[in-house]
Parts: structure tokens; C-alpha cells; sequence
């Protein structure tokens, strides 16, 4: 070893002041137990004690990196030195011949560091085709106090997503920015692993297995992810892959609010699936025998035995035959995908028979109005997704009980990895997915 680091044989202690971006909740303190613990108004974590050698700070500097915590600096204070040692992430972390060996390590950390506090995401800047997404590098979040970090494992593509990324209808953008999105980075259903957990938080620890949705701010296309304690998130079905969990808040939710809220599904009663096969149409299905009623469900030739399989007692091809022209009726048409209307399909209804449809429009926008007035017959939407948290939180715990014991089943089409999500935009945009698309991290 070259003399630049042959310093005095003291083995006394030497104090460290090690800074942490945020505020470290209570499960992370754990994990730093001997350490002087200060947080800091700045919204910073100082760490203060005494180590014995170099070999303590390795340790405890390697714990910071492994759990994915942001170092900012190092600071050596030395009874025997006239000053402090300090190397900070704003500065070149050049070293110079009288440092000592303990501040070699510190560089290499801080430089780990740099990258821990960057992540891959998908950023959309304008509206327009899939090739508006694009992967980049960008700063890590950091969780407030009530949040928690969550390292995404997998994130679900949607119709849904599709329209915001083109800014249709013209109307959802004065929800999601009127020229340009305001949140960058796009994507709603998620599931992933708790990393970290603000100061006050209650409800989660580091190491939850969780699945939700970032409702306002979306942000799911990303490695990292913070939500509040309190948003649209629950620890993940035992018995569900990531994959699987991340599309529960499409279509399960979706069709669960349709199904036992807007029209309060009633044993006995008909209901007609329109888009059986899809997101919302494969768990319509599977909902809808859960509650007792007789499931037609209509797709394409190639997904009649799967829609069949999920519970349907009768599937329709509607390569061959109209459903509207059957002579069947039914007291529930979901138009899972919009591609119908109440007047084509309000001959199939009975008399006292609900058109549903989650695509709103202009033309179903005034027959809601006309038949709340007039008729029978009743032509209904309702924006799910728009609904209060607390209220979303109460169907993602009852699909939560659904799917653990066994009741409701996620369909899984394709996945992509994070650099294709464009292509999965692409391909969902198609028109023919088979249950869910999905976006992983892996």
C-alpha cells in the first residue's frame, strides 16, 4: 500500500456524520440502531456515531447503498485533524494525497450512490401515436413523509392508457393537461415491493408485496413509484404473480363497479358481455357468475372456448351472428368496450333492461339524460376510475377476497419489457388483446 494511506495506528473511534436524502421512517431505523438519528428540517437524515475502522464504514455504508437509500455525503470528524473530510454529490469527489483511506471508500459509495438515485421510466412530453414514448434516466422519487417507495415489478397496458396518450376524448384532457400531459410519466396499474416508507406511515413496511393504482398521478411505467399510505393500494394476493396483480384495478375493478354498483347485478337475472375476451370482458364474466346470473358472452372464433371456460353459459361469435338479432333479450348489455350503442342494442333488451357502457360520447351522453326522463329502458356509464380513493379501496378489498379464494382469475396476453412499451401501446391499440397486456421491470 502506498504511504498516501499510512496513517497513524490509532484505534481509537472516529466519528462519522453521514447524510441521507428524507427522512428515514421507523422500519429504517432499525437498521442504523447505535447511530445518533436527526432529522433534519431540510427534509434530510444526518446519521452521527462513532466507528471503530475503516471496515465499519464499509459496512454501514454498503447497508445504505443495499437498501436504496440516497448518500449524500460523508463527513469524517477527528479530534486529531484541524478540519473535516467532506465529500458531497455536488462536487468533482477529486481526493487529494493527505486524505485518508476511510474517504477512498466514501468516493466509491458516493459514486454508487449517483446511480441509486436514478431510474429508468417512459416519458411522454406530447400527445400523439405510441412513438411519443420514450425511455430515459430520471431522478428516483423520494417518499414524503405519509408515502411509500415501491419498486415496480409490473404495470399494466389498458385502452385506457391508449387515450390519454393520444389526449382523447379532447374533454379528458382538462384532467390530464390541456396541451401537453402533466405528468411525464404515464401508467396506472401497478404491483411491485415496498423499498422504503416515509416517517409517519402505519399501514406498510419495507418488503410488502403491493398491488393498486396511482390514480392522479400516475407514474407506473417506471422502476420506482411513491403513493400515499392511504391511496389505491393493498398488499398483494397470495396467490397472484405480479403480472396478474397489476391489471386487477382495469378491468376487475371496472366490471365490479358496473356490475354490483351501477346496476346492482341480481341472481337470476340475463346479462350479455359484449368483447368477452378482453379486460374488462374476462372479468365481467367471471363476476357475473360469481353473483349468480346467466353470463352470454360474445368474442371472436378463436376466443369462444376461453370466454367459455371463465363461466360463460352461452358464447355468440360475432363473426357470424348479431347478438342483437337473436330474438334474445337480456336485462343487462356491458358493452365492455364501447363498440355498440343503447339504440342498436335496445331491441335485445328487456323491458326494464340497462345498456352499460365505460366509453363515454356524446350520443350516449344524451341518452343517459333521455332515459333517466323517459322509458324503461335506461342507457348507463360511469367513470370508475374517477370514483372517491376510498371508495376504489373498498372494491379492490372485496376483488382481494374474490381472488384469493379462487373466484376471479387474471388473463394474461402478452408482456413486455420497460424499452417496449411502445410496442405494447401498439399492440393493444389493436383491438384484439386476450385479457390483460403487460408492462415488466425485469
Amino acid at each position: 500500500m502506498s504511504n498516501t494511506f499510512n496513517h497513524k495506528t490509532d484505534t481509537s473511534p472516529i466519528i462519522y456524520q453521514i447524510r441521507i436524502k428524507g427522512h428515514l421512517g421507523n422500519p429504517w431505523k432499525e437498521w442504523f440502531a447505535g447511530l445518533n438519528i436527526t432529522l433534519e428540517d431540510n427534509g434530510d437524515t444526518l446519521l452521527t456515531g462513532a466507528l471503530i475502522d475503516q471496515a465499519a464504514l464499509h459496512g454501514l455504508l454498503r447497508k445504505i447503498r443495499d437498501l436504496g437509500l440516497p448518500l449524500l455525503s460523508v463527513i469524517r470528524v477527528n479530534p486529531n485533524l484541524k478540519g473535516l473530510s467532506e465529500h458531497g454529490l455536488n462536487d468533482d469527489l477529486s481526493l487529494n494525497k493527505s486524505c485518508y483511506l476511510e474517504n477512498e471508500i466514501a468516493k466509491i459509495f458516493l459514486k454508487q450512490t449517483r446511480k441509486d438515485t436514478k431510474m429508468k421510466a417512459i416519458i411522454c412530453t406530447k400527445y400523439g401515436s405510441p412513438d411519443v414514448l420514450q425511455l430515459n434516466e430520471v431522478e428516483k422519487p423520494t417518499p414524503k413523509d405519509n408515502e411509500v417507495l415501491i419498486r415496480v415489478h409490473a404495470a399494466s397496458v389498458t385502452a385506457a392508457d391508449g387515450m390519454m396518450r393520444k389526449g382523447t376524448p379532447f374533454i379528458g384532457r382538462f384532467f390530464v393537461g390541456l396541451m401537453k400531459p402533466k405528468n411525464p410519466i404515464p401508467g396506472a396499474g401497478f404491483a411491485g415491493e415496498i423499498e422504503g416508507v416515509g416517517k409517519d406511515v402505519k399501514l406498510f413496511k419495507a418488503g410488502d408485496q403491493v398491488f393498486g393504482e396511482s390514480t392522479s398521478t400516475f407514474g407506473t411505467y417506471a422502476e420506482f413509484l411513491c403513493l400515499p399510505e392511504d391511496g389505491l393500494l393493498l398488499t398483494k394476493p397470495s396467490n397472484m404473480i405480479y403480472e396478474e396483480a397489476a391489471c386487477v384495478c382495469d378491468g376487475p375493478i371496472t366490471s365490479l363497479n358496473f356490475l354490483s354498483d351501477v346496476t346492482k347485478t341480481q341472481r337470476g337475472q340475463s346479462v350479455l358481455i359484449n368483447a368477452a375476451s378482453g379486460s374488462l370482458g374476462t372479468a365481467a364474466v367471471q363476476l357475473a357468475k360469481h353473483f349468480g346470473v346467466e353470463v352470454t358472452g360474445v368474442c371472436s372464433t378463436t376466443n369462444l372456448a376461453m370466454v367459455k371456460s371463465l363461466g360463460a353459459d352461452k358464447v355468440i361469435d360475432y363473426t357470424t351472428i348479431n347478438f342483437t338479432k337473436t330474438g334474445h333479450t337480456y336485462d343487462i348489455i356491458f358493452d365492455t368496450i364501447g363498440k355498440s350503442s343503447f339504440s342498436h342494442c335496445k331491441g335485445a333488451l328487456t323491458q326494464k333492461g340497462i345498456y352499460l357502457s365505460p366509453v363515454l360520447n356524446l350520443p350516449l351522453l344524451l341518452l343517459m339524460i333521455w332515459t333517466s326522463k323517459i322509458g324503461s329502458k335506461k342507457a348507463k356509464f360511469s367513470a370508475t376510475g374517477l370514483r372517491p380513493v376510498a371508495e376504489l379501496r373498498i372494491l379492490l378489498k372485496e376483488l382481494k377476497v374474490l381472488i384469493e379464494a379462487g373466484k376471479i382469475k387474471l388473463v394474461i396476453d402478452r408482456c413486455y419489457p420497460l424499452e417496449q412499451t411502445a410496442e405494447a401501446h401498439s399492440y393493444v391499440e389493436k383491438g384484439h388483446k386476450k385479457g390483460n397486456v403487460v408492462i415488466t421491470m425485469e
